[in-house]
């Protein structure tokens, strides 16, 4: 069983106890997987980023999904909710992760360095989330977002580059 199998397993059992998330089937989780690996096949260089966070991880989506897609990227899963935190870490050690480290914070509050890449799914509204993130992303970085069909509304003023696929919007802004 490979490590996406495995995720998509322990979610479902999870989620009877825990409610980490609305999608309650194997097809509805394969959905968001391949939903939160789209961006690797867009733009093949963020794999090269040696630092990654994610901001408001939940249930793993994106960055669990993309910690075990980019093993040489060091992962920062930021997750301040104890039942999701609880959920990460223990994934993390049974599909022996060892590019990733659970934060059980909100980003503000820790101390990480700055990073290559982070990434953020449907947590809050563009402006708020890029200036929470902006003390955390290297020179030349890359933000990527996750967002809705209201992301034109939010990106008025900010310059942006947007892939769209299905009812998903994937924003890249460079640092």
């Amino acid at each position: 069983m490979n490590k996406f199998e495995k995720f998509t397993n322990e979610l479902l059992k999870w989620n009877k106890i825990h409610k980490l998330t609305n999608y309650n089937t194997k097809e509805e989780i394969q959905l968001q997987i391949e939903d939160s690996l789209y961006p690797l096949e867009i733009e093949p260089s963020l794999k090269k980023s040696k630092t990654a966070i994610d901001i408001g991880t939940g249930a793993g989506f994106p960055g669990l999904i993309l910690a075990i897609a980019m093993p040489e990227t060091k992962w920062y899963l930021v997750e301040p909710l104890k039942k999701r935190y609880s959920f990460l870490n223990y994934l993390k050690t049974i599909l022996g992760l060892k590019n990733v480290e659970i934060v059980p914070k909100r980003l503000e509050q820790t101390d990480i360095k700055k990073a290559d890449l982070i990434t953020s799914r449907a947590v809050m509204p563009t402006p708020e989330i890029l200036k929470i993130a902006k003390p955390f992303i290297k020179k030349d970085g890359t933000i990527l977002l996750y967002k809705g069909s209201n992301v034109f509304d939010e990106l008025k003023d900010i310059k942006a580059k947007i892939s769209s696929k299905n009812n998903r919007n994937y924003v890249f802004i460079k640092a």
